[in-house]
């Protein structure tokens, strides 16, 4: 092989005299190439991770809502079973005689974990819900359509346990309730290909579906299968509302850090930690952070790790007070999903837009808060809450600029999965469903 000597002024003779033989120009160029790769990994800088913080004007201390609860039109069965859960409010003749919608409509208390058992309470009375919808309308008729696991057979004989309540505790006569089976619901959780958290989806399927053509006991929120059961009205005293919460949001936490937490200061170097989290989003009450103060000053720190191991930190300041008044009431309004749905906030558009929308009052301010239940991957279900939240957003702002109202304000939260902020634990079949939501308060000025 011809060995060619290198030139002292050509660029490739650093390397002849280094290593001090004559290369061959291939080699030359090759050892070249290999460290220039080098210089430039070494000279890639790791993308940042940008910090901000969203706080409330004013952090509400406790809001009475009257709230428009959905109820799901479904009654979960458990596995090989065709009785009513015990969970579910049962009554004898004599109690239904005297059951009337009403008396689930009080007030409800404001701790939050007993608010969602009230709330549960009013969908475990479904059954009587709807026992005193259809004496009040002797017209109206339902299907009750049960499901179980590739037996239509016993998917019917759960349907006939719930007509057979309707009828022999309300006295509903039996030719308007139809009752029939299947092997899966009109719109199951468990689809083809299916292979994750396989025991969660099938409890969601163990079901009978209410359904219905007349008015009287159904809302037409989307047509076709998204028609529910009417909602109840309830009267609520809600502590710690979504809008007194501080949103803390580090872009890229996902993505770039193993963990971040924080550090908040107030005047006096009083020091309250939060974390870790892993997440690119986390709300904290501001009456929290408050504590029994009225307002304050703090500094806010994030101190994250990078995936190589790289310290951050980043800092921020806010500045909380604190309101107390509840006598302005907000309202409240819930859209709910079947597992998975991503695509169907647009079938709500009329709901939203003819039914939200006008109660809207200028200047006024609407929460929009997504959720899902805890089932799947953590990002997919951020990113599911956040298009549901970003799309009913989108629907109501376009009613609203097709209407004369002004001076309207959004604050919205994705939470996904997010357990602090749940509506509802996960336990049950029918709290994963109410999991799957959309909530809009509209709070007037």
């Amino acid at each position: 092989m011809k060995i060619y000597k290198i030139n002292i002024t050509s660029p490739l003779s650093r390397w002849t005299y280094f290593l001090g033989i004559p290369l061959s120009v291939g080699l030359a160029v090759a050892l070249l190439f290999v460290i220039f790769m080098r210089d430039c990994k070494e000279a890639v800088v790791e993308r940042e991770v940008q910090f901000s913080v969203r706080a409330p004007k004013s952090v509400p201390v406790e809001r009475r809502v009257r709230e428009s609860f959905p109820l799901r039109n479904y009654v979960f069965f458990e596995a090989g079973s065709t009785k009513i859960p015990n969970r579910y409010v049962t009554l004898t003749k004599s109690q239904a005689l005297s059951f009337r919608e009403e008396q689930l409509q009080e007030v409800q208390p404001k701790n939050r974990a007993l608010r969602s058992v009230r709330q549960m309470t009013v969908y475990y009375n479904i059954l009587n819900i709807l026992g005193d919808r259809m004496k009040r309308s002797p017209r109206t008729i339902i299907t009750l359509s049960g499901a179980s696991e590739n037996e239509p057979a016993f998917g019917k004989a759960r349907a006939e346990t719930v007509k057979a309540y309707l009828v022999d505790v309300f006295g509903i006569d039996g030719s308007r309730i139809t009752a029939e089976g299947r092997d899966k619901p009109r719109i199951p959780s468990v689809v083809h290909g299916a292979t994750k958290e396989l025991a969660l989806l099938q409890a969601g399927d163990r079901r009978v579906d209410i359904e219905s053509s007349s008015s009287e006991l159904m809302l037409q929120v989307g047509g076709g299968p998204h028609d529910m059961l009417k909602p109840v009205q309830i009267v609520a005293v809600v502590e710690d509302p979504m809008d007194s919460h501080v949103i803390f949001h580090v872009d890229g936490a996902k993505e770039l850090l193993t963990s971040w937490s924080l550090e908040i200061t107030d005047e006096q170097g009083k020091i309250q930690r939060f974390g870790p989290s892993t997440r690119d989003q986390e709300s904290i009450s501001g009456n929290s952070i408050l504590g029994d103060r009225s307002q304050g000053d703090y500094k806010v720190v994030m101190l994250g790790q990078t995936k190589s191991g790289k310290l951050v930190s980043k800092e921020s300041t806010v500045h909380l007070i604190r309101r107390e008044d509840l006598k302005k009431e907000a309202l409240r309004f819930s859209i709910l999903f079947d597992f998975d749905q991503s695509k169907t906030i647009a079938s709500y558009a009329s709901f939203l837009t003819d039914v939200v929308t006008p109660l809207i009052q200028d200047s006024g301010l609407v929460v929009i808060h997504g959720h899902t239940d805890s089932i799947g991957e953590e990002v997919y279900n951020d990113s599911l809450s956040s298009q549901r939240v970003t799309d009913a957003r989108s629907i109501i702002e376009r009613a609203i600029s097709s209407s004369a109202k002004k001076g309207i304000t959004f604050e919205t939260f994705a939470c996904g999965g997010n357990i602090q902020v749940a509506p509802f634990d996960n336990y049950f079949p029918e709290e994963r469903f109410y999991n799957r939501t959309v909530i809009v308060d509209i709070i007037p000025h």
